[in-house]
This record gives C-alpha cells, structure tokens and sequence, in this order.
C-alpha cells in the first residue's frame, strides 16, 4: 500500500509541474533615483505600498512591461518593466518606463493612468492613457484627456502621441481598459473604453491619425444578470461594461493553404458578462458605423456561455484564445476554429494561486504568462502586505503572440466534422488531461532547472458547475472562511502517529511599514521588500502543497 500511494504521489507531483510561479510579491516596490527621492514619496504619501497593484502584463525582448493604475492615490508610476530572464530575485523591484519623468503625475505630457499594453512586432509598445487618476476615491483627479502613445523601445523616443477628441473618450467618464494592435493597412488600434456612461470600441487610423467609437449596447453594456458574482469569497456587485479584447491571427487556412487572413474577428467581453462576442474588422474600421455617436446595428457573433465572469483575454498566432474565469479561480483556452459551446477547455484551477488572474502575455518562446492581482480584495483595501499578492505564473503553450505570422498547420476537415456533431442546446466546458494540458519546457533556456522558481499549480481536471454563474445577492463581501483542517493521516504500525495539522490563521490586514525600517539597498536603488525572502517562502508553500497531495493520496487508497 505505501509503494502504492508513493506512485500516485509521483504521478500527481508530474502533474503539477505545468504552471510555474516565477516571480511573486507581497507589495510592490521601485528603483528610486536616490534615498532621499525615496523618503520624501513615502512621507508625502506619493508612494503607498498598499495602493501600488500591477495590472496589466506585455513581453518584449526578455523584459516584463508591467502596468499600475492608479485607481488610488500613492502610485509613484504607472508603467514599469522587470528583467524576464533567470534571476536569484524572484520579487524584484519595478523600473518606471520609459523614465520617473514620464510617469510623473499631474503632468499632461506625461503617463497618468495606464491601464493595459501592447507591444507590436516592431518592439513598439502602444500605451493606453486614461488620463483621470484616483478613481477609486471619493474625489477622483481629472485633468488630463485620454490619449494613446506609441513608443519605440529600440528607439527610445516617442513615435507619437495622440489625444482622443471628446466625443469618443470623455475626459471625465472614459476608462481604457485594453487594446489589440491590428498591423496591417498602416496600422489600427482597437480599444476598450470601460466607460459607465459610454462603453465601447474606440478604433484609432495610424495613417488617417483619427479616432472613432462603435458602440453596441447588447455586447458591449454590463448585463444585469451577472452583475454580482464572487471570487475567493469576496463579492463584487458593480454592472462592469466592455473590457478585455483580443485580435484573430494573422494567418488562416484556405483549401489545405496558408493565408494571410484579411477579414479578422476582434473578441471582446464586458466584465459583467457570461458572453464571449466577436465584431469583424471591416466593420471597426468602417468609421460611417460610428457616425454621429449612434449604435451600430450590423452584425455582431455572440459565441456563447462561459462559466463565470472574465476581466483578461489574449489570442494566440494559432487561434487559441486564453481568458480568465474569476468566479472559479480558472484559466481557460478555446480553439476558435471549433465550436465555442464545446470546445472550451480548464487548463487550470486554484484558488490560491489564481486569485482574480488580471491579464495574460504571450513571448517567442511560446510562454504564456498570468498576472494574478487579487483586485477582489485590493478594492476593498483587504491585501494583507505579509503574505504574496501578486503572482507571475507561467507555462510553456507552444503559440505566440497574435502579432506573430509564423506558419501553422491546422486540420480544418476536423473542425468541419466537430461541427456537424456539436451539441447547441447547452454550454458544456471540457478539462483537459494532464497529457493534453501543457507540456513543461524552459521558459528559457535552462530555466525550468532554476531552483528558485517555485511553487508549482496543478491544473484541475473538474468540470466548472453550473452553480457558479448564478449566486445570490450579497451587498457585502463575505469573510473568507478558514481552511478545514487537514485530516490526520493513518499511522503505521510502529511510528507514532502525527499530530492533526491546525487549520491557518485568517489573513489581517497590517499596518504600512514605517519607511524609517527600510534601509536603501544603495544609492541608486531603494529596496522596501518584506525581510522573509522569497526562496523561503516558496519553501513552506511548497511544503503545503507536497503534504496536502500525500494526504489526498492516502486518502484516495484507504477508500
């Protein structure tokens, strides 16, 4: 019986090798130009650790591009970069990009709210900036208009900046949340606005350098029967328009060819929504269907129900989308050559590690890479700063970024014949195996050997229930309930028996440390970091993890 159990827990321990966390952090921390620079932001509280979330996520030539809203106030700046590579530091300090000076508040030339990115095949890196700050205060900052900046990282300068007139992103309601760059005839931008008042997708012209918005209330508005809905036990009640957005590959198969793919659709999805939809690009760059600010009455694919709400969305060169499922703490992936009733597929599961994934990146290697942010509990001022909160977890997939148009094989007679047979009556989610899910490569090379890259997240192999899309109305948000305690293994016949593990302490919020405790890590950089260090804590979680799979091995024989 123990060889036995020892097999099935090698078995599992393979299983969980799929996803990797590769950098994590409790707060979040910069390279200060000096001490005195880093003194003076935390006393005149223009650096709050706890107000400081990562959100959105790019790659580009072995650098992380990583954006910070600043929904509250104390962001020093909105978009940074980390180095991607191996590294002994597995919680590093963000470097503000392009420079401090274009991340500096107030100023109108610079970057104030920038939510999401793209980086283009070019290496230049589209940045959508909201412009108002603070937006989650009583008092939001309204100053600037919303613009899009277009930057060489080769280059280091500006391409050009441009300002969205008023009719398509008010400067007082407007969020822009994402974008899909589409770089054929001189180049478009397609962009969510997430706007309360006026929600939908601003298109903006490279060669005409002009803008205009389509607007569909019935794919693009909150619907008002998914308006609330947990993660983790927090609940959310907020009707949440159009957010994450993603472009079609480049290339298709025509008559057993390789095309290039002129009519593309762009797949969108409001927060507070079951619905995947899709509009084509002839009708997005068509600017006479946003004329005069009226609603666009064409066609608009609505591909059908998921599981749970979805707030990040990226497409893959070979037309796999990945989008997040928040209410079950899941990754999910859809071929969008099959049948999206049948064909989306868990790839992985968990609650701890996937708590709210935010926003996803795609790099040459085939790497796909989560940003999990846990803004379930940062907009209720809930993150405890002891323990990590943010996540960078990675898995090799094997596709690259939509902008890529490397050539593909695909077997187009299989999805012809899955069509004929696909059921439309019901929504029906399909996990993978652990063969068909993802096999482990180097996120590069000779990373998957890096000792400090742990803990490791298995892929649940459950259905999603249908219970999970449908809740009761809770206005507040429920206190997490505390893990049952692990139940005491048999004992053998000699050893004494071990004792029953305690069920873990529920998390409290701590107080901001006092910026007197932290000593510079040298002139040029300032490091704020928790004292424990990070090798160590993934030490004790993976340690959690072992013990609560030789359990359920246990278990699962004794029955």
């Amino acid at each position: 019986m123990i060889v036995r159990a020892l097999l099935l827990f090698l078995f599992v321990s393979v299983a969980v090798a799929k996803f990797k966390v590769v950098r994590e952090w409790s707060y979040v921390n910069f390279t200060w130009p000096d001490a005195v620079s880093y003194q003076d932001a935390v006393k005149n509280k223009n650096y709050i650790p706890e107000n400081n979330i990562p959100a959105g996520i790019k790659y580009f030539d072995d650098f992380y591009y990583v954006t910070f809203p600043r929904m509250k106030s104390g962001v020093p700046a909105t978009l940074a970069r980390i180095p991607a590579g191996i590294t002994n530091d597995t919680s590093p300090l963000f470097t503000p990009f392009p420079s401090w000076d274009m991340n500096e508040a107030g100023n109108c030339e610079s970057l104030q709210n920038v939510q999401n990115i793209e980086i283009d095949s070019k290496g230049r890196i589209w940045i959508i900036d909201g412009a108002r700050t603070a937006t989650m205060e009583q008092e939001p900052v309204v100053k600037c208009q919303p613009k899009l900046i277009q930057y060489s990282i080769d280059e280091k300068k500006i391409v050009f900046s441009y300002t969205f007139p008023d009719n398509v992103a008010n400067f007082n309601g407007s969020f822009l949340y994402d974008i899909a760059v589409d770089e054929t005839d001189g180049g478009y931008a397609y962009i969510t606005d997430n706007s309360g008042r006026d929600p939908g997708i601003i298109v903006f012209s490279v060669k005409e350098h002009r803008s205009w918005k389509i607007r569909h209330s019935q794919s693009m508005h909150a619907d008002p029967n998914a308006i609330y809905f947990r993660v983790n036990g927090v609940g959310i009640n907020a009707p949440l328009n159009i957010a994450s957005i993603a472009l079609g590959p480049k290339l298709r198969t025509s008559n057993d060819k390789i095309v290039v793919n002129e009519d593309r659709e762009v797949f969108y999805a409001p927060i507070s929504s079951l619905h995947i939809y899709s509009i084509n690009t002839s009708v997005l760059r068509n600017d006479n269907f946003g004329a005069d600010n009226g609603e666009y009455q064409g066609l608009v694919t609505d591909h059908g129900l998921k599981a749970s709400q979805s707030v990040g969305m990226i497409m893959d060169n070979k037309g796999i989308l990945y989008y997040s499922l928040l209410g079950s703490s899941s990754i999910a992936r859809w071929d969008i050559h099959t049948p999206f009733q049948t064909g989306q597929k868990i790839i992985a599961k968990d609650e701890r590690y996937l708590e709210w994934p935010n926003s996803f990146a795609l790099d040459e290697y085939g790497n796909l890479t989560l940003l999990v942010n846990k803004l379930n509990k940062f907009i209720y001022g809930k993150l405890n700063l002891k323990e990590p909160n943010f996540r960078l977890i990675a898995s090799n997939v094997g596709g690259k970024n939509y902008l890529y148009d490397d050539s593909y094989t695909y077997n187009s007679s299989s999805a012809l014949e899955e069509n004929k047979t696909a059921p439309t009556s019901t929504t029906t989610i399909t996990t993978t195996t652990t063969t068909e899910t993802m096999e482990l490569k180097p996120l590069h090379p000779g990373l998957d050997q890096d000792p400090y890259l742990s803990p490791q997240l298995e892929p649940e192999g459950r259905s999603e229930p249908d219970s999970e899309t449908k809740v009761p109305l809770d206005p507040e948000p429920s206190p997490e309930p505390e893990p049952e305690p692990e139940p005491e293994p048999e004992p053998e016949p000699e050893p004494q028996p071990e004792p029953k593990a305690q069920p873990e302490p529920e998390p409290k919020v701590e107080p901001e440390p006092e910026p007197s405790q932290s000593t510079p890590a040298s002139t040029t950089m300032v490091d704020k970091r928790p004292t424990t260090p990070p090798s160590s804590n993934a030490n004790k979680i993976t340690s959690s993890i072992i013990l609560a799979i030789t359990f359920s091995a246990l278990m699962t024989l004794l029955w």
